[in-house]
């Protein structure tokens, strides 16, 4: 069968006249009639009548038309699918246990995100930056780094440090005095956590158990083993849920640190372009 023919039998039971079918399928109206009426010919069959100025699809027609309705929607999804396949890759992002929650969080909820193949590498920032260098990752999101100058910069948001505890644990603010009386949440060596609290914090400050995950000293801090500090976007949600609060401690600083999409000057290809783009589209709208 002459699936031309047939397309262009398709096309133009959608006008009036041949003539503006012609015009719309850009082909010459002649040319139009030639190929429908070879189909005709072919199968010894009455696909239009004429009424008057206008063309009118036979019963034989309207059948036939249903029938390559389903034909032409099969193919569409046949070519998004092959589209689809020949597109996908997967696509390697490193983040560390301080923005992989909100990371997580808009692959999830976002549809389109969603159908990419993601491959996600949460590690410490040393790790992070050792991977994208060796191309292990195709791009990072992290604070601002020095060593990164090399590759492309994006940014994506602004986060800031606070101190979270569970709401029955202690008061929402706390002086330098008062902060004998409750221990802090520890995370390992070489946390930036960790090292940015030590060199706050007076030799006095009491340690609670250590724990070398964010989400294990979130659980820790909901079920009251100290307060903890954290980033305030990866805390943000068990606030509002009332699971934690946040406590301000006098004399402690503003710690802001400003987040980037790291990835290779290379030539990336379109499918890793065009996630790059809505990866920091939807950061940068959310934040905005």
């Amino acid at each position: 069968m002459n699936l031309t023919a047939l397309r262009y039998f398709y096309e133009a039971s959608q006008y009036r006249t041949l003539t503006q079918a012609s015009q719309h399928l850009h082909i010459s109206q002649p040319a139009l009639t030639k190929h429908i009426k070879n189909l005709e010919k072919e199968y010894q069959i009455t696909l239009f009548e004429r009424k008057g100025r206008y063309i009118q699809l036979t019963e034989l027609g309207l059948l036939l038309i249903e029938e390559c309705h389903e034909l032409f929607q099969q193919e569409k999804r046949i070519e998004q699918f092959l589209s689809t396949k020949s597109n996908q890759k997967t696509i390697r992002i490193g983040t560390t246990q301080l923005n992989n929650q909100e990371l997580i969080k808009h692959i999830l909820y976002d549809p389109l995100l969603g159908k990419n193949n993601l491959e996600l590498t949460t590690e410490n920032t040393t790790s992070i930056i050792n991977k994208l260098s060796k191309e292990i990752l195709d791009v990072a999101i992290l604070p601002e780094q020095e060593v990164l100058n090399s590759f492309v910069k994006t940014y994506l948001y602004t986060d800031h440090l606070i101190f979270v505890a569970s709401p029955t644990y202690c008061p929402g603010f706390l002086n330098q005095e008062q902060l004998k009386n409750y221990q802090f949440i520890k995370r390992e060596k070489g946390s930036y956590l960790q090292e940015t609290l030590e060199s706050w914090a007076s030799k006095t400050i009491q340690f609670s158990n250590q724990m070398t995950s964010h989400s294990d000293a979130l659980l820790a801090c909901i079920y009251q083993n100290g307060i903890y500090l954290c980033s305030n976007l990866s805390a943000e949600s068990l606030i509002k849920e009332g699971k934690l609060k946040k406590v301000t401690i006098d004399n402690f600083p503003l710690i802001e640190r400003k987040f980037y999409l790291y990835n290779s000057k290379k030539e990336l290809d379109k499918s890793t372009k065009e996630l790059l783009t809505k990866l920091i589209t939807i950061f940068q709208n959310k934040r905005a």
